[in-house]
Order: structure tokens, then C-alpha cells, then sequence
């Protein structure tokens, strides 16, 4: 057994059930094994280690116990910054449960899945009235006081030429904006083969997107513009910009209890239920997965595994900010303006 450094960033999957019909993802489609899924009391088994963990689904809020869930983490990560993923489908439930949530932690975070303005959100969730009820939820929150939410939207084919409108909206309503591109993962979204987005119309709506943002004068959001541009150059088969730090910074925990090192690998480093953590995170099969994950082809760029990338590498970041904020304040067109691959 290895003693390693400790991850800092997680996303846990809490459930399966799924209450959308989502065309980028068929969790849905699975049957849940909700008698098998980890109690609330089990995830104090995670590291102390983490500092983002990222409270995802299917659908969260669907879980009677997700106050609970948020206290045990909160006790056993107390400098943890904690974010709920939600469809935002059940406005009452969230405003509800939220209202319990702050109780325990008023830092909590929401995040509302937004993929397209009316109908194009409707079609891309498969929901009728999608749109209005990720609105309701968003005043609903606002009304708690709840100052960390974001809308996050999944670039695919169905839904990429609204990516720059949802990214107005955000910045219109006050709330903060994430990104991707939806990708395939056998293990997680239950996807395997069959994600494909117009790269041209990717391109031009990130390259809005990485204007606005590198023009402000926000330290966060020239990050946020970095991301963006490493999201389009991957998309065109450039690769990620920086070193992969899964099964190292950064694991996916299914809601069995399975430990992966990212949402796309599918390559289960133990079990929460049967290890502890430290012994599971040092043990010789979580080391030849990190082999692995050095080998994967997959090159894949998210706001997971690229946060902590982004944090280690300050100076390539810095310098690509540096380079474009001097190229859009002088006025000169942004061309070439891919960061530099990692190698």
C-alpha cells in the first residue's frame, strides 16, 4: 500500500433515479437499484481531504435523505465547498429541502441544469415545461437567499446553437454559468458512442463566450475563459490544454459505493463500503488505474478534473489570460488563440 497525497474535488453521484428524459444522457433509462444505494451515514467514510465536492444524480432531490447526506459531508469536510446538481424539476421539493440545507450549511450551492431558452430546453430534457420549471426553482432559491447558483449547460447536437443564449440569460439573472460538452460514459451517463456536436457552431458560441469573459475584470471568470477555450479545442480533437489529475486530485463515487477516478473511465478503483478510503486510495489496483488514466486516450476536458489541473499549472494559465486580455483590450482579433497542449 502507497501512502499518496489526498484528493481535493469529487462528484457523487447520490442516486440514479432520474426524473428527466435527457437526450445526452440515459440514466434514465436504467433501473435504479435504490435498496443498494449508500446511506446518508456512509459517505463519512469520504477523505478530509476534499475542498469541492459536487452533489450530483440523477436527481438529487429525489432522495428523501439529502439533508442528511449534506450534514454527514458537511461534518466529515467542514472547509468543503459544497454544490447541489439539480434538473430543477420539483420546485416545492427544492425549496423545501433547501430550506433544511441551510441549516446545516449556508454556503450551499445549486446548480440548475439550463440547456436551451423555452422549447429547446424542453426538448433537450424531454420534459414538457422544463423551462418554466427551472425558472420557478431559480426564484424559489433566490427568495432563500442563496447566493452561489449557477445554470450549467451540456453542449450537444439537439441544443448547441442556444450555448451563447443560455450564457446571457445566466449574466442577465444574476447567477453564475458552467459548461460542457456532453460526452460519452458507459459507467455514468450510460453512453457509448453516439455523441456528436456541429464543431463549427461550437467553436463560434465559445468564442463569444471566451470574449465576454476574458474582457472582465473578474480573476474567476479569465479562469472560467480558459476553460472554455480548452472546451473547444478539445472538441476539435485538440486535446485538454492541461495533464489529467483523475484518480489523483480528483473520483467519481457511483451511488453504490463504487470509487472511479472520472466520470468517463471506466475502471473501478474499490469500493467505500469494504475499504477505508486511505487503504482503497493507496492500494495497488488504485495505482495501476492511475497508470491507466495517464495512458487514456479519451483526452476529455471538464470543469472536474480541469479545475485542480488549472490550479497546478498557475503560469500556463496565467499567461494564456495575460496573452488574450492584452490581444482583446488592444483590439486585435483572437487568431490562434488555442492554449498550448500539454505534453
Amino acid at each position: 500500500m502507497k501512502t499518496l497525497k489526498q484528493p481535493i474535488d469529487a462528484v457523487l453521484a447520490v442516486t440514479y433515479n432520474c426524473n428527466a428524459r435527457c437526450v445526452m444522457c440515459n440514466i434514465w433509462q436504467d433501473k435504479p437499484r435504490l435498496e443498494n444505494q449508500l446511506g446518508a451515514k456512509a459517505y463519512a467514510n469520504l477523505p478530509l481531504s476534499l475542498k469541492y465536492i459536487n452533489v450530483s444524480g440523477g436527481e438529487p432531490f429525489l432522495r428523501d435523505d439529502l439533508p442528511e447526506i449534506i450534514r454527514v459531508l458537511k461534518k466529515r469536510c467542514p472547509k468543503s465547498r459544497i454544490i447541489i446538481s439539480t434538473n430543477g424539476f420539483l420546485p416545492e421539493r427544492i425549496y423545501a429541502m433547501m430550506q433544511e440545507i441551510q441549516h446545516i450549511d449556508p454556503g450551499v450551492g445549486v446548480g440548475l441544469s439550463l440547456d436551451g431558452i423555452g422549447y429547446m430546453h424542453e426538448q433537450t430534457r424531454g420534459i414538457e415545461g422544463a423551462y418554466d420549471k427551472v425558472m420557478q426553482s431559480l426564484e424559489k432559491l433566490k427568495t432563500l437567499g442563496i447566493k452561489n447558483i449557477r445554470f450549467g449547460f451540456t453542449a450537444a447536437k439537439e441544443n448547441i446553437s442556444h450555448f451563447y443564449r443560455v450564457y446571457e440569460l445566466a449574466n442577465n439573472l444574476g447567477v453564475q454559468f458552467s459548461c460542457a460538452v456532453a460526452q460519452d460514459s458507459s459507467h455514468y451517463f450510460k453512453t457509448q458512442n453516439n455523441i456528436t456536436v456541429d464543431k463549427n457552431i461550437l467553436k463560434k458560441e465559445l468564442a463569444y463566450i471566451v470574449e465576454n469573459e476574458i474582457k472582465s475584470f473578474s480573476p474567476k471568470k479569465w479562469a472560467r475563459a480558459f476553460f472554455a477555450q480548452g472546451l473547444s479545442d478539445f472538441a476539435h480533437g485538440n486535446g485538454r490544454p492541461l495533464s489529467c489529475r483523475a484518480g489523483e486530485d480528483f473520483f467519481f463515487i457511483n451511488p453504490y459505493g463504487d470509487i472511479y477516478p472520472c466520470n468517463v473511465l471506466d475502471k473501478v478503483m474499490g469500493n467505500i463500503k469494504n475499504f477505508n478510503f486511505a487503504a482503497l486510495w493507496g492500494s495497488k489496483k488504485a495505482e495501476q488505474i492511475r497508470g491507466i488514466v495517464q495512458q487514456c486516450q479519451a483526452r476529455c476536458w471538464m470543469i472536474c478534473t480541469a479545475r485542480t489541473a488549472i490550479k497546478e499549472h498557475p503560469l500556463r494559465t496565467g499567461w494564456w489570460i495575460l496573452n488574450q486580455k492584452t490581444r482583446s483590450h488592444l483590439g486585435f482579433p483572437r487568431e490562434n488563440c488555442g492554449v498550448q497542449r500539454d505534453t
